[in-house]
Protein backbone atom coordinates (compact mmCIF):
# COMPACT_ATOMS: atom_id res chain seq x y z
CA UNK A 1 0.00 0.00 0.00
CA UNK A 2 1.15 3.60 -0.26
CA UNK A 3 1.89 5.29 2.53
CA UNK A 4 -1.67 7.46 2.47
CA UNK A 5 -3.43 4.37 2.77
CA UNK A 6 -1.77 3.03 5.01
CA UNK A 7 -2.73 6.42 6.93
CA UNK A 8 -6.22 5.75 6.04
CA UNK A 9 -6.41 2.33 7.34
CA UNK A 10 -4.41 3.21 10.33
CA UNK A 11 -6.89 5.70 10.94
CA UNK A 12 -10.01 5.02 9.89
CA UNK A 13 -9.34 1.93 11.99
CA UNK A 14 -8.33 3.83 15.72
CA UNK A 15 -11.77 6.17 14.72
CA UNK A 16 -13.85 3.03 14.73
CA UNK A 17 -12.44 1.97 18.39
CA UNK A 18 -12.50 5.15 19.87
CA UNK A 19 -16.33 4.71 18.62
CA UNK A 20 -17.11 1.41 19.65
CA UNK A 21 -14.47 1.15 23.15
CA UNK A 22 -16.21 1.79 26.70
CA UNK A 23 -13.70 4.27 27.42
CA UNK A 24 -14.68 6.19 23.92
CA UNK A 25 -18.33 6.22 24.90
CA UNK A 26 -18.15 6.99 28.34
CA UNK A 27 -16.13 10.50 27.62
CA UNK A 28 -18.16 11.16 25.05
CA UNK A 29 -21.03 10.90 27.00
CA UNK A 30 -19.84 13.09 29.79
CA UNK A 31 -18.70 15.87 27.34
CA UNK A 32 -21.62 15.75 25.76
CA UNK A 33 -22.88 16.16 29.42
CA UNK A 34 -20.41 18.95 30.42
CA UNK A 35 -21.37 20.73 27.16
CA UNK A 36 -24.83 20.98 28.14
CA UNK A 37 -23.54 22.50 31.29
CA UNK A 38 -21.31 24.76 30.30
CA UNK A 39 -24.28 26.08 27.54
CA UNK A 40 -26.41 27.00 29.98
CA UNK A 41 -23.82 28.79 32.11
CA UNK A 42 -22.90 30.77 28.93
CA UNK A 43 -26.33 31.63 28.19
CA UNK A 44 -26.81 33.15 31.60
CA UNK A 45 -23.43 35.28 31.07
CA UNK A 46 -24.97 36.30 27.98
CA UNK A 47 -28.21 37.39 29.71
CA UNK A 48 -26.67 39.09 32.36
CA UNK A 49 -24.33 41.01 29.70
CA UNK A 50 -27.10 42.36 28.59
CA UNK A 51 -29.45 42.74 31.02
CA UNK A 52 -26.54 45.60 32.13
CA UNK A 53 -26.93 47.23 29.12
CA UNK A 54 -29.71 49.51 28.32
CA UNK A 55 -30.07 48.79 24.63
CA UNK A 56 -28.73 46.73 22.18
CA UNK A 57 -26.03 49.18 20.77
CA UNK A 58 -24.69 49.96 23.37
CA UNK A 59 -24.50 46.09 24.52
CA UNK A 60 -22.64 46.11 21.26
CA UNK A 61 -20.67 48.91 22.05
CA UNK A 62 -19.92 47.44 25.81
CA UNK A 63 -18.74 43.96 24.16
CA UNK A 64 -16.63 45.74 21.11
CA UNK A 65 -14.41 47.78 23.80
CA UNK A 66 -13.91 44.58 26.03
CA UNK A 67 -13.18 42.20 23.50
CA UNK A 68 -10.54 45.20 22.11
CA UNK A 69 -9.04 45.64 25.61
CA UNK A 70 -8.70 41.48 25.92
CA UNK A 71 -7.56 41.24 22.13
CA UNK A 72 -5.43 44.49 21.89
CA UNK A 73 -7.45 43.90 17.90
CA UNK A 74 -9.92 46.86 17.32
CA UNK A 75 -10.72 45.45 13.77
CA UNK A 76 -11.12 41.98 15.83
CA UNK A 77 -13.22 43.38 18.66
CA UNK A 78 -15.44 44.81 15.99
CA UNK A 79 -15.91 41.77 14.03
CA UNK A 80 -16.63 39.48 17.51
CA UNK A 81 -18.72 41.89 18.62
CA UNK A 82 -21.57 40.75 16.25
CA UNK A 83 -21.27 37.20 17.06
CA UNK A 84 -23.50 35.56 19.91
CA UNK A 85 -21.93 36.29 23.09
CA UNK A 86 -23.11 32.66 24.82
CA UNK A 87 -21.24 31.28 21.74
CA UNK A 88 -18.26 33.02 21.96
CA UNK A 89 -18.06 32.06 25.98
CA UNK A 90 -18.32 28.55 24.79
CA UNK A 91 -15.41 28.66 22.15
CA UNK A 92 -12.93 30.23 24.97
CA UNK A 93 -14.39 26.71 27.07
CA UNK A 94 -14.16 24.42 24.70
CA UNK A 95 -10.50 25.88 23.91
CA UNK A 96 -9.89 25.22 27.97
CA UNK A 97 -11.56 22.07 27.85
CA UNK A 98 -10.35 20.13 24.40
CA UNK A 99 -6.37 19.75 25.81
CA UNK A 100 -8.54 17.30 28.89
CA UNK A 101 -11.15 15.43 26.21
CA UNK A 102 -7.13 14.68 23.46
CA UNK A 103 -5.54 13.60 27.22
CA UNK A 104 -8.01 11.34 28.22
CA UNK A 105 -9.03 9.91 24.42
CA UNK A 106 -5.30 9.65 23.29
CA UNK A 107 -3.03 8.64 26.07
CA UNK A 108 -3.21 5.21 25.22
CA UNK A 109 -3.27 5.57 21.55
CA UNK A 110 -0.34 3.80 21.11
CA UNK A 111 1.08 2.27 24.68
CA UNK A 112 -1.95 0.02 24.84
CA UNK A 113 -0.18 -1.66 21.49
CA UNK A 114 2.75 -1.23 22.88
CA UNK A 115 1.67 -3.02 26.15
CA UNK A 116 0.01 -5.28 24.36
CA UNK A 117 2.59 -6.56 21.59
CA UNK A 118 -0.20 -5.76 18.73
CA UNK A 119 2.01 -2.99 17.34
CA UNK A 120 3.85 -6.09 16.17
CA UNK A 121 1.33 -7.22 13.51
CA UNK A 122 0.91 -3.31 12.23
CA UNK A 123 4.85 -3.30 11.90
CA UNK A 124 4.42 -6.10 9.88
CA UNK A 125 2.12 -4.47 7.21
CA UNK A 126 2.62 -0.90 7.55
CA UNK A 127 5.51 1.62 7.70
CA UNK A 128 6.17 3.05 11.30
CA UNK A 129 5.66 5.96 9.88
CA UNK A 130 2.15 5.98 8.49
CA UNK A 131 0.81 3.66 11.59
CA UNK A 132 2.11 7.08 14.43
CA UNK A 133 0.30 9.03 11.57
CA UNK A 134 -2.98 7.31 11.15
CA UNK A 135 -3.12 7.29 15.01
CA UNK A 136 -2.64 10.75 14.95
CA UNK A 137 -5.70 11.59 11.99
CA UNK A 138 -7.51 9.17 14.23
CA UNK A 139 -7.28 10.70 17.52
CA UNK A 140 -7.50 14.67 15.66
CA UNK A 141 -10.99 13.17 14.07
CA UNK A 142 -12.62 11.65 16.96
CA UNK A 143 -11.71 15.11 18.97
CA UNK A 144 -12.99 16.77 16.31
CA UNK A 145 -16.24 15.02 16.37
CA UNK A 146 -16.64 15.32 19.98
CA UNK A 147 -15.85 19.22 19.88
CA UNK A 148 -18.57 19.07 16.99
CA UNK A 149 -21.36 17.68 19.07
CA UNK A 150 -20.78 19.94 21.67
CA UNK A 151 -20.89 22.87 19.59
CA UNK A 152 -24.47 22.03 18.48
CA UNK A 153 -25.60 21.45 21.95
CA UNK A 154 -24.12 24.86 22.95
CA UNK A 155 -25.97 26.14 19.57
CA UNK A 156 -29.29 24.30 20.14
CA UNK A 157 -29.57 25.85 23.37
CA UNK A 158 -28.57 29.46 22.31
CA UNK A 159 -31.28 28.76 19.55
CA UNK A 160 -33.45 28.07 21.86
CA UNK A 161 -33.06 30.97 23.97
CA UNK A 162 -33.41 33.10 20.90
CA UNK A 163 -30.04 34.80 21.03
CA UNK A 164 -29.31 33.61 17.01
CA UNK A 165 -30.90 33.48 14.20
CA UNK A 166 -30.54 30.03 12.22
CA UNK A 167 -28.24 31.69 9.72
CA UNK A 168 -25.77 32.84 12.93
CA UNK A 169 -25.65 29.82 14.54
CA UNK A 170 -24.26 28.06 10.82
CA UNK A 171 -21.92 30.57 10.31
CA UNK A 172 -20.74 31.06 13.77
CA UNK A 173 -21.11 27.59 15.26
CA UNK A 174 -18.78 26.73 12.23
CA UNK A 175 -16.43 29.03 12.87
CA UNK A 176 -16.42 28.34 16.45
CA UNK A 177 -15.81 24.47 15.97
CA UNK A 178 -12.89 25.07 13.24
CA UNK A 179 -11.13 26.97 15.78
CA UNK A 180 -11.49 24.92 18.05
CA UNK A 181 -10.69 21.78 15.95
CA UNK A 182 -7.40 23.38 14.42
CA UNK A 183 -6.27 23.83 17.88
CA UNK A 184 -6.70 20.09 18.73
CA UNK A 185 -4.54 18.95 16.47
CA UNK A 186 -1.83 20.56 18.13
CA UNK A 187 -2.97 18.76 21.34
CA UNK A 188 -3.46 15.86 19.76
CA UNK A 189 0.09 15.65 18.34
CA UNK A 190 1.44 16.03 21.67
CA UNK A 191 -0.34 13.30 22.72
CA UNK A 192 0.92 11.05 20.38
CA UNK A 193 4.31 11.85 21.06
CA UNK A 194 4.34 10.95 24.70
CA UNK A 195 2.14 7.61 23.82
CA UNK A 196 4.48 6.85 22.11
CA UNK A 197 7.13 6.79 24.29
CA UNK A 198 5.67 4.81 27.38
CA UNK A 199 4.57 1.14 27.23
CA UNK A 200 2.57 1.25 30.25
CA UNK A 201 -0.52 2.85 30.10
CA UNK A 202 -0.99 5.05 33.54
CA UNK A 203 2.69 6.46 32.93
CA UNK A 204 1.63 7.62 29.63
CA UNK A 205 -1.47 9.25 31.15
CA UNK A 206 0.57 10.99 34.16
CA UNK A 207 3.18 11.95 31.41
CA UNK A 208 0.57 13.50 28.86
CA UNK A 209 -1.24 15.46 31.86
CA UNK A 210 2.16 16.57 32.76
CA UNK A 211 3.58 17.78 29.18
CA UNK A 212 -0.05 19.34 29.01
CA UNK A 213 -0.02 21.09 32.16
CA UNK A 214 3.51 22.29 31.53
CA UNK A 215 2.78 23.84 28.17
CA UNK A 216 -0.94 25.30 29.76
CA UNK A 217 1.29 27.34 32.59
CA UNK A 218 4.09 28.27 30.04
CA UNK A 219 1.47 29.94 28.10
CA UNK A 220 -0.83 31.47 30.93
CA UNK A 221 2.45 33.01 32.42
CA UNK A 222 3.85 34.05 28.98
CA UNK A 223 0.18 35.95 28.42
CA UNK A 224 0.15 37.24 31.76
CA UNK A 225 3.72 38.84 31.59
CA UNK A 226 2.75 40.39 28.54
CA UNK A 227 -0.17 41.91 29.85
CA UNK A 228 1.29 43.06 32.95
CA UNK A 229 3.88 44.85 31.01
CA UNK A 230 1.38 46.29 28.34
CA UNK A 231 -0.25 47.92 31.35
CA UNK A 232 2.71 49.05 33.32
CA UNK A 233 3.89 51.02 29.79
CA UNK A 234 0.40 51.99 28.89
CA UNK A 235 0.05 50.34 25.36
CA UNK A 236 -1.10 47.62 23.84
CA UNK A 237 0.95 44.84 22.72
CA UNK A 238 0.96 41.76 20.44
CA UNK A 239 1.55 38.24 21.32
CA UNK A 240 5.57 37.53 21.86
CA UNK A 241 7.05 35.10 19.48
CA UNK A 242 7.35 32.29 22.63
CA UNK A 243 3.60 32.76 23.31
CA UNK A 244 3.12 31.25 19.60
CA UNK A 245 4.33 27.71 21.05
CA UNK A 246 1.31 27.62 22.93
CA UNK A 247 -1.82 26.10 20.75
CA UNK A 248 -4.73 27.81 22.74
CA UNK A 249 -2.76 31.55 22.14
CA UNK A 250 -4.36 30.50 18.36
CA UNK A 251 -7.60 31.16 19.19
CA UNK A 252 -7.97 35.09 18.51
CA UNK A 253 -5.30 34.66 15.26
CA UNK A 254 -8.24 31.97 13.86
CA UNK A 255 -10.62 34.38 14.61
CA UNK A 256 -9.44 37.36 12.51
CA UNK A 257 -11.60 38.91 9.75
CA UNK A 258 -8.53 39.07 8.16
CA UNK A 259 -7.60 35.88 6.02
CA UNK A 260 -4.02 36.81 5.98
CA UNK A 261 -3.69 36.40 9.82
CA UNK A 262 -5.89 33.18 9.51
CA UNK A 263 -3.53 31.60 6.84
CA UNK A 264 -0.65 32.67 9.45
CA UNK A 265 -2.08 31.32 12.21
CA UNK A 266 -2.86 27.60 10.12
CA UNK A 267 0.57 27.48 8.87
CA UNK A 268 2.46 28.29 12.45
CA UNK A 269 0.02 25.55 13.40
CA UNK A 270 0.61 23.44 10.63
CA UNK A 271 4.46 23.85 11.37
CA UNK A 272 3.88 22.90 15.08
CA UNK A 273 2.14 19.72 14.77
CA UNK A 274 4.56 18.65 11.51
CA UNK A 275 7.19 19.49 14.17
CA UNK A 276 6.29 17.21 16.89
CA UNK A 277 4.92 14.28 14.77
CA UNK A 278 8.05 14.56 13.10
CA UNK A 279 10.11 14.24 16.57
CA UNK A 280 7.31 11.23 17.17
CA UNK A 281 8.45 9.46 14.26
CA UNK A 282 11.77 9.57 14.78
CA UNK A 283 11.69 8.71 18.32
CA UNK A 284 9.00 5.92 17.46
CA UNK A 285 11.72 4.40 14.19
CA UNK A 286 14.21 3.61 16.99
CA UNK A 287 11.94 2.21 19.32
CA UNK A 288 11.94 -1.39 20.37
CA UNK A 289 8.57 -2.84 20.41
Amino acid sequence: MSPLAEVVHVARRELWRSARSAKGIFLGLLSLLGALAISFVCVWVDAASRASAPSTAQFVELKTIALEKATGDATLAAYLASSPTALLFFLEATVWLTPAVVALLGFDAITSDLQGRSIRYWAARVRRSSYLVGKLVGLWATVGAVVLAMNAIAGCVVLGRGYVTVGQLIFWGFRFWFVAFVIAGAWCSLAILVSASFRTPMLSLLATAGTFWSVGIFGAVAAGARRSDALARGIVRGMNWYEYMYPNAYDMPLMSPERTKVFAAMGLMAVFIGAVTSIAVYLFQRRDI
